[in-house]
């Protein structure tokens, strides 16, 4: 439900693509903060700006997903981060689009833009991802450094996604005040990507409760982008347990060092029984966007 493209590129695809060894993306366990996270995509987004390097590295995330029994998967990726060879944004979803179909399991995509870029470059953006609507692009997400670049200026891209007919998710509770979630919540989303920090909030968790919005969680993420302090602390259990709708992800399979089940492993090991694991796998079939 909640896997990065650019975040799951196998080591040695990059490093062969690359040309160079002794790549640094996996984020260690110190990471400091969730801005200092996400510089371990870049060597992966480097070496993703051709046709040719998108289409083989969907391709080899859905085969990674399939080695683990999954049968569904959603993808996501901010096309605006792979122009750097002149590539055209229809010209990087047709070809991640295109690994994807080869695969062998059902994947779809949801469209990133991210916080940093300006609102009417993500409205472009919505308006072109609407355009694959029916072909592979099911939804529309923010992400990136939520400390520093709010949410809501994004509305505008939102209502766009919302027009062109795609599923609407945001990032949110990864980093800072628990109000971004609020935040996330006000564009009118259908789920939220992370949601922790919101935890500490009643009022947030209450509204995320009535809204029926689902929180899609990545434990070893939000321990490594430090919304939790430590894993023991994760707030999944919790919510699970009042009602919240929730399902578990790996965020990124290869700068988090995880993969989906060793994340089931993980909560399981902070006391969540198989019933509850299993509660989290069929929220996510019931709120998937394909």
């Amino acid at each position: 439900m909640h896997s990065h493209l650019d975040g799951a590129v196998r080591v040695s695809t990059a490093e062969e693509l690359g040309g160079s060894k002794g790549l640094s993306m996996v984020a260690p366990d110190d990471c400091p903060s969730q801005a200092d996270y996400i510089k371990y995509f870049e060597p992966a987004i480097a070496v993703m700006q051709t046709e040719e390097a998108l289409e083989r590295i969907a391709l080899e995330l859905c085969v990674d997903s399939a080695d683990e029994n999954v049968d569904y998967l959603e993808v996501r990726w901010a096309p605006r981060l792979h122009l750097r060879q002149e590539l055209t944004v229809e010209q990087v979803i047709g070809a991640v689009l295109s690994g994807l179909d080869s695969g062998p399991i059902e994947a779809v995509a949801i469209v990133c833009a991210m916080r940093q870029h300006a609102p009417e470059d993500n409205v472009e953006l919505a308006r072109i991802a609407g355009s694959f609507a029916g072909r592979g692009v099911v939804g529309f997400d923010l992400a990136g450094d939520e400390v520093r670049f709010p949410a809501a200026p994004q509305r505008p891209a939102f209502d766009a996604a919302r027009a062109a007919g795609l599923h609407l998710t945001c990032h949110a509770g990864e980093a800072g005040d628990p109000s971004h979630v609020q935040e996330a919540l006000n564009l009118g989303v259908e789920r939220i990507a992370h949601g922790v920090t919101g935890a500490r909030d009643p009022r947030i968790v209450q509204r995320v409760q009535a809204e029926g919005v689902v929180l899609d969680m990545c434990p070893t993420a939000n321990w490594k982008t430090k919304a939790v302090r430590t894993l023991a602390h994760h707030p999944l259990p919790r919510l699970v347990r009042a009602g919240l709708r929730c399902t578990i992800s790996t965020d990124s399979r290869t700068v988090a060092n995880t993969t989906l089940t060793h994340e089931f492993e993980l909560m399981a090991g902070i006391g969540m029984t198989d019933e509850e694991l299993q509660l989290c796998n069929r929220t996510a079939y019931a709120a998937k966007f394909g």
